[in-house]
């Protein structure tokens, strides 16, 4: 099934995988492509996916915008061009980690600029050992976009963010386990199965658990203590009166496995 030709969806045993499909573009952002991205993921969650994942085709997971877009923003009024891009695609990011499901990107190549905010969206990551993760933003005068900056600096901490983010690095695969911005390095060209693989471990995930543990990781570092406390007090008591809390401790003291509903 295809919400648009430069994407591309299956699902199979609850995984519901998603491709960007522009190979010969090294799957370059379009205002298309991000404006269908959380609408196709949100279709495969509505049909039974229980975990995504998302790859891109060819050499490279994404090499972020379309240059045939900022070309023709250059030769104009860049916002008009180049806002419905950015907006589209924030948009489809806010979607993506809204859902109740977990979220595994399967990265091959380089992933650029707002290409590696797709990946760092991600709750999990696995990297082909030829992957490569760029800023790419001071190389062209730019700051960052696609929540890069957001989750660099929850992933590193400020200063290593801003390191990394300033001097525009690459981040091969090995390294980006070291500094724990992927979970785990698959052979080359074997990345996308090592996601489905893990994702199908990841099925029996409890949605609302999920989006909790994403809501109380995402504000810790905004926080003090005392704030946290009480954020975590307030999440867990609401989800002792949910099916899925009643079901996964009933399921612990039988010694089988959850069945999760998301209620």
């Amino acid at each position: 099934m295809s919400l648009e030709k430069s994407l591309e969806a299956s699902l199979t045993d609850g995984v519901g995988t998603i491709e960007l499909n522009r190979p010969e573009q090294m799957n370059a952002l379009t205002v298309e492509l991000v404006a269908s991205l959380g609408e196709m993921a949100a279709s495969l969650v509505e049909q039974g996916a229980r975990v995504l994942v998302l790859s891109g085709r060819g050499p490279a997971f994404c090499a972020g915008a379309d240059l045939s877009l900022v070309d023709r923003a250059l030769a104009g009024e860049p916002a008009p061009v180049l806002t419905p891009l950015v907006e589209g695609l924030h948009a489809s990011l806010k979607r993506l980690r809204g859902l109740p499901v977990p979220l595994v990107a399967a990265v091959e190549g380089p992933a650029v600029g707002a290409g590696l905010g797709l990946a760092l969206a991600a709750d999990l990551r696995v990297l082909g050992k030829g992957a490569r993760l760029i800023p790419g933003y001071m190389g062209i005068g730019s700051s960052p976009d696609g929540g890069v900056s957001y989750f660099l600096t929850r992933m590193l901490g400020s200063a290593r963010a801003a390191a990394l983010l300033l001097r525009n690095r690459p981040v091969g695969a090995d390294e980006a386990v070291a500094l724990g911005l992927a979970e785990s390095v698959a052979e080359q060209g074997s990345a996308l199965e090592a996601a489905r693989q893990l994702a199908r471990a990841l099925t029996g995930t409890p949605p609302l658990a999920l989006l909790r543990v994403r809501e109380l990781v995402d504000r810790a570092t905004v926080l003090g203590l005392a704030d946290q406390l009480d954020l975590e007090q307030r999440l867990v008591t609401e989800l002792w009166g949910t099916h899925d809390f009643t079901e996964g401790v009933r399921a612990f003291v039988e010694r089988r496995k959850p069945e999760f509903r998301g209620d």
